[in-house]
C-alpha cells in the first residue's frame, strides 16, 4: 500500500511517500480501505517529536488520526459492521500505523457508520475535531440551552464545530476570530463576533457560563474575569495552571477543565445524525492528495486556515 511516512521527527518535509506492507487484521479490529483523512494538531505535534514519550523512536511511522473509508474485513469478535460499510472515526493511536495510508486497521470501538449526506472527504473532517468540541462543551462545560458561551478560535478546525454544536444546544454563542472570518463565524451560528485583531475580547465586559478555548492560546488566568461565578473554562491544552485549578476546584466557583477527546460510537452517531439533518457541517479549507501530504501539513500549520485540511488517500 502507499502511505505517507516519517523516518525521523521534524517539519513537514520529513514526510516521504513509500510503499509499505498492509497492516494485519487482528481480533476486534476493522480493516479499512481508506478514502480520506484530515489533519489535527495532534498529528503535527507527533511529527515534530513533541509526543515522543508516547510515540517512541521506532520508524518509519504512519501518522493520521481521522479516517473515513470502506470496511474491507472484520476481525474476530467484531459485531455491528460488515464488509462494504462506509465508516468514519479517529484512531486514538493506531498500533499498526495511522490513517495517512491506503489501508488502516483500527479497533471497531473507535468507528461508526459514516454520515450518508457527506462525501468521504467531508466525513474525514468531522471525527476528532467535532468530538473534541462536543466533549468540551457538553461533558466538561455542562453547556445547556440558554447559557452564554464564548468560543475562542471560532472558525478553526475545532472551533467551527463548537459554534455549531453550541447553537444546536440552544446557547447564545459569541465567537472570537480574525475580522476576515467574522462573516463565516456568523454563518456558522455565532450570535456575536469579537474580532481579536481589532479589539481585545478580554475587555468585552461580558460574562459567560462557558468559555471554550478551541485554539488553545488563551489561558484560564486571561479568561477568568469573563466567567460567571459558577462558569467553566475549557481548553484543549492541559497546561499546569489548568491542572492545578482543576485539582483545587470542585463543583463550586469558577472552574478550569481540559478536554482529551475519545472516539466512540455514541458521540459519532450523534454527529452523524446532526450532519444528516443539516445542522452540523464541516468547513474545509482545502483537499490534497496523499502525494501532497507535505503541502497539506504546511497549510494546516500556517495558522491561516478556516476549518479543516483534508488529505484524499485514494485516487479520484
Amino acid at each position: 500500500m502507499k502511505a505517507a511516512v516519517i523516518t525521523k521527527y521534524g517539519g513537514p518535509d520529513a514526510f516521504q511517500i513509500q510503499d509499505r506492507p498492509e497492516p494485519v487484521l487482528r481480533a476486534g479490529e476493522l480493516k479499512v480501505r481508506m478514502q480520506a483523512t484530515s489533519i489535527n494538531p495532534i498529528d503535527f505535534k507527533v511529527r515534530k517529536g513533541y509526543m515522543f514519550f508516547l510515540s517512541g523512536f521506532r520508524f518509519p511511522k504512519i501518522l493520521g488520526s481521522d479516517f473515513s473509508g470502506i470496511v474491507e474485513a472484520c476481525g474476530e469478535g467484531v459485531s455491528g459492521f460488515a464488509a462494504g460499510d462506509e465508516i468514519y472515526g479517529f484512531t486514538n493511536g493506531a498500533s499498526q500505523g495511522g490513517a495517512s495510508a491506503e489501508v488502516l486497521c483500527c479497533k471497531a470501538s473507535v468507528a461508526s457508520k459514516k454520515p450518508a449526506s457527506l462525501s468521504f472527504e467531508e466525513a474525514a473532517a468531522v471525527p476528532l475535531a467535532a468530538s473534541t468540541a462536543y466533549q468540551a462543551l457538553m461533558r466538561e462545560g455542562g453547556l445547556k440551552s440558554g447559557m452564554k458561551v464564548l468560543v475562542i478560535g471560532a472558525t478553526g478546525g475545532v472551533g467551527h464545530y463548537a459554534v455549531q454544536l453550541a447553537a444546536i444546544a440552544g446557547a447564545h454563542v459569541t465567537g472570537v476570530c480574525r475580522s476576515s472570518g467574522a462573516s463565516t463565524a456568523k454563518a456558522l451560528g455565532c450570535d456575536a463576533v469579537i474580532a481579536y485583531d481589532q479589539e481585545d475580547f478580554r475587555q468585552s465586559g461580558q460574562a459567560f457560563d462557558v468559555i471554550f478555548d478551541a485554539a488553545g492560546k488563551s489561558g484560564f488566568g486571561e479568561c477568568r474575569s469573563l466567567l460567571k461565578e459558577q462558569g467553566t473554562y475549557v481548553t484543549t491544552i492541559p497546561g499546569p495552571s489548568v491542572m492545578l485549578r482543576r485539582a483545587l476546584t470542585g463543583s463550586k466557583g469558577r472552574k478550569a477543565r481540559f478536554v482529551m477527546a475519545n472516539s466512540n460510537d455514541t458521540d459519532l452517531s450523534l454527529m452523524r445524525k446532526w450532519c444528516d439533518e443539516g445542522q452540523l457541517k464541516p468547513l474545509i479549507e482545502a483537499v490534497f492528495s496523499l502525494d501532497e501530504t507535505r503541502q497539506a501539513y504546511e497549510l494546516a500549520e500556517s495558522g491561516k486556515t478556516r476549518g479543516k485540511v483534508v488529505i484524499r488517500t485514494t485516487k479520484e
